[in-house]
């Protein structure tokens, strides 16, 4: 990607995420980039090609946070939580403006549901190395797991949303609230061993 199609992005995304995509138009961009919108639009022709480049940017981050086994699987399970609040942070607009951005754009929508479904067969595969290693307990309800998840989700997509009709403004400190949301609504499916490190391992702000 060349340096001018970069600087786009970013002025883009900071643009959005301040002002939300409404407010945002090709010539607020161009002048925030100190560029011509001609030249801008050499490299996006629309304010929506602009919006897809950065989605599939944000997914390709999303990708990179992986679950690695390791001696703390319940931390790096934990971990996960975290970083993926991280970086959804760096892109909020994206959640605050989500359903608005899946109506007009089938491309990213039809990505998305895609998306779901691996990223939902992922986290049942983490979940049964979790049962192997007698950290998750096993379900004691039909696709409890996989509800578990689509709940999940669910908040991933409208926590920030939920956040920002209460405040003015997001700011950082919703990373530690959102993670700490998530990581209370797995305890009640961790064993007693598990249970018993949870809490050695975590922020006691995060407990």
């Amino acid at each position: 990607m060349n340096a001018t199609k970069q600087k786009i992005l970013i002025k883009s995304l900071a643009l959005f995420n301040s002002n939300g995509i409404s407010k945002i138009s090709l010539r607020t961009i161009a002048d925030e980039a100190e560029i011509s919108v001609g030249n801008l639009q050499y490299h996006f022709k629309k304010r929506e090609d602009i919006i897809e480049a950065l989605y599939f940017q944000l997914v390709e981050k999303m990708d990179a946070i992986f679950f690695v086994p390791s001696d703390d699987l319940l931390k790096s399970f934990l971990n996960i939580s975290k970083e993926i609040i991280t970086t959804l942070y760096e892109y909020n607009f994206f959640l605050l403006d989500f359903v608005a951005i899946t109506r007009k754009n089938q491309k990213i929508k039809n990505h998305y549901s895609e998306l779901s479904k691996r990223r939902e067969i992922e986290a049942l595969k983490m979940v049964v190395i979790l049962i192997d290693n007698n950290l998750f307990r096993e379900e004691l309800l039909k696709n409890e797991y996989q509800n578990l998840f689509k709940r999940i989700e669910i908040i991933s997509n409208f926590w920030f949303s939920s956040v920002f009709i209460q405040a003015n403004h997001l700011s950082k400190d919703s990373i530690q609230e959102y993670t700490l949301l998530i990581n209370q609504s797995i305890y009640p499916y961790l064993t007693d061993k598990a249970k018993n490190q949870y809490a050695n391992f975590l922020s006691p702000k995060l407990v």
